[in-house]
This record gives C-alpha cells, structure tokens and sequence, in this order.
C-alpha cells in the first residue's frame, strides 16, 4: 500500500495560527484579498489533467463530493474567513486550474509564496475543507497538481513578476525585501531571471563579500549551512512536532534503508548534538558544507511528507556530521551538487546542494566525540541568539573536555 505524499500548503487545521513561515501575509490583508480575487475572477478555460483528475474523482466519489460542498457551504457560513468566499466545488477546481500559470506573487507590498495556500484560506477554516485535503486519494491527486505547477516554474512563462521594472516582484518593496543587488542575475535587463525557480535559487553576485566563511581552514570551528534563524540546538523540530533524526531517515525505499541500516546512522548519533535553523521566502535557497570532510555516501532524497535529503560528512578529528535539509513540502525538491558523491573531499563553506521550490529548514546532527564537547557559539563567543545567522557564520567549535 502506498501512502500519498502530504503537503504543507494543504496542511489546514480549524483555527490554527498560520504554519507557512513568511510564505504568506497574515489573514484578511489587502495582498491575500486581492491575490484571491483574481483568481475567482479569471477567465475559466478548460481542465488541466491534473486538475481534471482531481474533478472526476470528486465527482465519482460521493463522501468526497460531500466534504467538497461542505467546505465551501462552510466558508460561506464563516465570517472571519477574512477572505473572499470560493462559493462552490467548481470555482475551486478552475482556482487551482488558473493557480497553475501563476507564479508566486508580490502583491500591495506582500508576498504571496503559496498561491494554493492562499486560495483555500477560507476553507482551511473549516472542519470540511480540513478533512477533505487530509483524504488520502485528494491528497494524491492534490500532488499531482503541485507537481505540474513545479514544473511550470521552471519555465520562462513563470517569470512574469519580473518584466516591468517598478512592478511586482521589481517593486521598490519587493527590491528592498530581497535585497537586489547581492544576487547573481541571468541578464543584465528585466526579465533578470529566466523562471520562478532560478530567482528562488539564485546565487549571490560575489559569495565571498556577500557571505565570508568563518575560520575557512580550520575544522575546530562549524559553520551555518544556510541564511536562516537558528530554532535551538539539542530538540529537534518538525513543524509544530519534536522528532528523533529515527523519525527523518525512516524511508520507504529499500535501498536508502539499507544505507541508514549499513553505517547504523541512528546509532552513531546517538548521544551527540543538533543544531537546526528554519530559512524563509527571502533567503538564500542553497546551502554550503558546516565542515571538511569526506562524503560517507551518495546523498539520497527521501520520499514524503516534506521534501527531504541526506548527506552525511567524514571529519579527520571530530566525528561524523549528518545534513538534513528539508523543503516546504512533498512537490518541493532537495538538489544535491553533482560533486556530492561517496568519497568525495568537500570543504568548509562548498556548495552543497539547493531547494527547488523553496526551504523550510536545515538540521545538523554531530556525533559525540570522546574527550571533546561541541559548543554552540558565534566567533565572538556568544550563544546564538533566535535572530538570523547567514550563511557561512560561525555557530560552534570544538573544545577538549576537561
């Protein structure tokens, strides 16, 4: 039996705060009011495949059409939705079927990161629009259709936002919010960027002014792998959930669970430390080597609900460190840098891989080392703080236990 991937832009809970991390601006602003009505108000054409799979099923299974039109009877009822009313199933089928031309947004001066998020918000409200994305073969089909939107942003249509200087995603705010000048562009002239994905993924103009790396040839110190904000060291968290590194290397796949069985990966961090940081819409989507080293084994991709990867690095005097990166959800992908491969020698602040379709977090797992103890503290000897590191920055060291 095959389990369908869950998303996180479907992950609707009655009444709860929003999970989307900056992806989104709060409930009832002017940007997710006027994003939402554009959508209801654009011209209907026919199905996508995917969207039309997502129809018949609807159509063909009657709890699923109830909960359906219970969502949207639901929304209607509710006055704090904040948002404009998607009045019935079909309105929401011809939403996702125009969201799927339709990169993400910057709006009235606020980001719009999840368009599909962003649309269901009303029905995210209710107790049926929840159990409706929770129904596993809607859930299935659901992505299918992030699945053909990724793919859209990979193309030169979705870099629509970035045509018009002065506009959307080339706005002074929008400028301001990304800081436009740091980044390494396809073209001197708009649109700057050939797709959605290769503005997400940009690389800095000059890494080496915009981001130094810390201490770049020592191994006693560790470096941060992204441009993020540090969640805390020794618990580590996924969404709203504590889980054990057990929990993010549990795979369905035969083959990456004899690699995890092999090197007894659960077992050799057993006792060490965890430093985790969460990245947002604005940061910098790829990420860089925390140490030297050597990779222990080809980096794998691991299927579900969240988009997740591996790599695991070989230091000469300080154990083992395990890479865990992890997307906003199952359709985003986790790209490793072709030279990541077993055997391979990497250094301190080397590119390591990317998040096509965004990064919702890093986490670093270190082996316990006898007679040595991992400190968490920036080069000026002070605990991280809750505020943004960048990439490259200093975030331990490594002191002889007395």
């Amino acid at each position: 039996m095959t389990t369908a991937p869950h998303h996180a832009q479907f992950d609707l809970h009655p009444g709860s705060g929003d999970p989307h991390g900056g992806w989104l601006p709060r409930d009832g602003s002017a940007g997710m009011r006027t994003y939402v009505e554009r959508v209801l108000g654009a011209q209907r054409t026919a199905l996508a495949p995917s969207v039309q799979a997502l129809a018949t099923y609807i159509e063909d299974n009657e709890v699923v059409r109830r909960l359906a039109n219970n969502a949207c009877a639901e929304c209607l009822a509710i006055v704090d939705t904040h948002a404009p009313r998607i009045g019935d199933v079909d309105a929401l089928l011809h939403g996702f079927n125009t969201i799927l031309t339709h990169a993400p947004g910057f709006i009235d001066g606020e980001l719009i990161g999840l368009p599909f998020s962003a649309f269901v918000a009303g029905i995210g409200r209710t107790a049926s629009g929840a159990a409706l994305f929770r129904q596993p073969t809607v859930n299935l089909l659901m992505s299918n259709i992030l699945n053909d939107w990724h793919a859209f942003l990979d193309s030169p249509a979705s870099n629509a936002g970035f045509r018009v200087d002065g506009e959307q995603w080339l706005s002074a705010a929008a400028k301001e919010r990304y800081r436009f000048s740091l980044w390494g562009k396809d073209a001197g002239t708009p649109p700057y960027w050939k797709s959605w994905n290769a503005f997400l993924t940009r690389p800095f103009e000059d890494p080496a002014q915009a981001r130094p790396v810390a201490d770049p040839d020592s191994n006693r110190t560790i470096v941060c792998p992204i441009d993020g904000a540090p969640v805390r060291d020794d618990v580590f968290r996924l969404g709203s959930r504590h889980c054990t590194l057990a929990d993010l290397l549990a795979t369905s796949l035969p083959q990456q669970q004899a690699l995890v069985d092999y090197y007894r990966l659960v077992d050799l961090f057993e006792g060490g430390r965890v430093f985790q940081t969460t990245l947002g819409p604005y940061d910098y989507q790829r990420w860089w080597a925390p140490v030297h080293g050597q990779v222990l084994f080809d980096p794998f991709t691991i299927p579900g609900r969240f988009a997740s990867g591996v790599i695991v690095i070989r230091t000469a005097d300080h154990g083992h460190v395990c890479c865990i990166p992890l997307g906003i959800d199952a359709a985003s992908s986790i790209v490793f840098d072709p030279a990541m491969r077993r055997g391979a020698r990497v250094h301190k602040g080397q590119e390591m891989g990317m998040f096509n379709g965004g990064g919702a977090s890093f986490a670093l797992f270190f082996e316990k080392v006898p007679g040595k103890e991992l400190v968490f503290l920036n080069a000026d000897g002070v605990r991280c703080s809750q505020h943004s590191l960048s990439i490259g920055a200093q975030i331990g060291a490594w002191y002889v236990r007395k």
